[in-house]
């Protein structure tokens, strides 16, 4: 029965792209991404929403990839309209910007930092003067910086987007009613304070944060946990208050979902699609500009491209529950024809002058097939390469050497030396009954940044990450895919890297398994740093007796994974953990103090 609505759905969808389809202006550019790799530890959010929602749009056909619009950054001439130049000539420091993400100043790339937020607001300027001259909503995958003031900004909040774009059209000669429509859970106090002395805009919010009444905005505070019904009931009181207008700007919030880490509202997907259709036919036939705002949960970015679907006009249209879009794009650059392996054999001198790649067929080859050259086309093309550059390092090259496993390092240079980046040796390896790249070693590592108390140094640690773990799992993933193998495998070494891996992989053995899963339940109690340091000071007792790590395969299976093993529910049920308190001798001395180089 499933299958027969999904395929009416699907049937739908199409007559419905075939008779309402219109073209959909969307801004993106890849350096959307903020070059801030501890954001995504310390709020949930995923740094590379844009990225996810561009290629969604692509893959679903709403907007192929070379219609997206990459806007011009806004320049100081018109960040100057809303913003004081004593706070942008402070925004050159790390220190500022530190303060607006709560980050350490040692992370902050400054001008790239500044980059982003400037050609997000651009986008946004750009987003306004094309829905005005089109008469037709624009989407912009950043945006909705609500938390900035004139003099200061906060909340991730460089410069107000919504403020400078709505300057720019008034110093153009527009005098148009504007409707500031804010739906992410948190209000706008930055964007009511840039626009307080505009008596043509209107600002309506709905939130879950009880800031305290802000001065000019049309405020519903919602309860904590409000569910679809409560929410939409909301919407509609405030929509129907809502004066005529002649442009509106409209922040989709993706914080609004249930699991959110920072919002207090309980929203399904679902209902967040419900309600961004209602807010796009309220608004048709009006220019509208439509931004993300804010988002911390997993799927937030679900909520950004059912925006786009919605303002294409694709309201039926669903995203696939197990669509991944890192995974399609991965899977498109490692299946192109000068990155794909030929049944075993090397390419010819003539596939290689073709290909441009003039190396000798005797220089080493990942795997049996792929070339240094091949290697760093696929990183530079997804964009790996850049984003290293983004995070303040220079002259980036990949080195490859032939080993026990193939070894693979990313370089670059930062403070006058040359750094170790990405490192990793990898081999094809059977393992029961199944054929896996195996990965020996794993090592993303950002040594222009530190540890901080809200990005703790863990086991095996020498510098904090590069916010590129998924990024890397889902990389090898597609080149398992490519070699035909059935997933990928590796052997932690520290409990918070299998834990980290729990959802994707499993240990094979079954009774490891069985024996972990009953570990991550007794220790739940515990951060992740209180629980990793405990296993590895050996503080961790099971069943009464001193447990040692148990470094063993782990495997993440590209197809269905085996299905859980009676032997690993008798084992779970079997084994109890408990965790002594660290000797009051011992200070602050852990693991952490004596851990390797690994990074991984």
């Amino acid at each position: 029965m499933a299958g027969a609505q999904d395929n009416l759905l699907s049937w739908v969808d199409r007559i419905e792209r075939h008779l309402r389809r219109r073209e959909l202006a969307v801004f993106y550019d890849r350096a959307y991404r903020l070059p801030l790799p501890s954001l995504e530890h310390t709020t949930g959010i995923e740094l590379r929403r844009a990225d996810l929602v561009a290629w969604c749009l692509a893959d679903y056909r709403v907007v192929p990839g070379e219609q997206l619009r990459h806007p011009r950054p806004a320049s100081y001439a018109e960040l100057m309209l809303v913003h004081t130049p004593e706070y942008l000539e402070s925004l050159s420091r790390s220190e500022t910007l530190a303060r607006i993400f709560a980050v350490d100043a040692s992370e902050v790339p400054v001008d790239h930092v500044l980059r982003t937020a400037r050609i997000a607001c651009g986008g946004t300027v750009e987003a306004a003067r094309l829905a005005l001259a089109g008469r037709c909503p624009t989407l912009n995958t950043l945006g909705g910086f609500h938390h900035a003031a004139p003099d200061h900004g906060g909340g991730l909040c460089v410069v107000n987007d919504i403020a400078v774009a709505i300057a720019a059209l008034r110093r153009e000669g527009f005098r148009g009613q504007i409707n500031v429509l804010d739906l992410d859970a948190h209000p706008g106090d930055g964007t009511a304070e840039c626009l307080r002395a505009d008596p043509r805009v209107w600002m309506g919010s709905i939130s879950g944060a009880d800031w305290g009444p802000i001065a000019g905005v049309d405020e519903i505070l919602l309860p904590a946990g409000c569910k679809d019904d409560q929410y939409l009931a909301a919407l509609a009181a405030l929509v129907s208050r809502m004066p005529r207008c002649e442009l509106a700007f409209v922040i989709a919030g993706g914080d609004v979902l249930d699991g959110d880490r920072l919002g207090r509202i309980r929203l399904t997907l679902d209902g967040a699609r419900e309600r961004d259709i209602r807010v796009a036919q309220h608004f048709a036939h009006l220019p509208s500009v439509w931004l993300p705002g804010g988002g911390y949960h997993p799927q937030a970015w679900k909520i950004l491209a059912q925006v786009g679907f919605i303002l294409a006009g694709r309201t039926r249209a669903r995203i696939g529950a197990r669509y991944d879009p890192m995974a399609s794009r991965l899977r498109r650059i490692i299946g192109e024809e000068q990155f794909a392996p030929r049944a075993g054999e090397p390419l010819s001198a003539e596939e290689l002058e073709q290909s441009l790649w003039k190396r000798s067929a005797e220089e080493p080859r990942a795997l049996g097939f792929y070339s240094r050259e091949r290697l760093e086309y696929a990183l530079s093309r997804y964009g790996l390469m850049s984003h290293l550059e983004r995070l303040g390092y220079s002259d980036i090259r990949l080195e490859m050497g032939a080993s026990p496993g193939n070894a693979l390092r990313v370089l670059g240079r930062a403070d006058g030396k040359e750094h170790v980046l990405v490192e990793a040796v990898l081999e094809r390896r059977r393992i029961a009954s199944w054929d896996f790249l195996f990965v020996n070693w794993l090592a993303l590592r950002h040594p222009r940044a530190r540890f901080t108390a809200d990005r703790p140094q863990l086991p095996g640690q020498d510098a904090p990450g590069l916010g590129l773990a998924r990024d890397m799992v889902e990389l090898l993933a597609q080149v398992a895919r490519r070699l035909d193998l059935d997933g990928v495998a590796f052997r932690p070494s520290w409990y918070h890297t299998a834990y980290s891996a729990r959802y994707r992989g499993r240990f094979i053995n079954a009774k490891r398994q069985g024996r972990f899963e009953a570990l991550v339940r007794d220790l739940s109690g515990l951060s992740l740093l209180e629980a990793t340091n405990a296993v590895a000071e050996g503080r961790v007792k099971l069943n009464g007796h001193p447990y040692t790590w148990e470094a063993d395969d782990m495997a993440h299976w590209l197809g269905d994974q085996p299905p859980e093993d009676a032997e690993t529910v008798a084992e779970r049920e079997a084994s109890h953990f408990t965790v002594e308190p660290r000797p009051a001798s011992a200070g602050t001395h852990s693991a952490i103090d004596d851990a390797s180089a690994s990074g991984r």
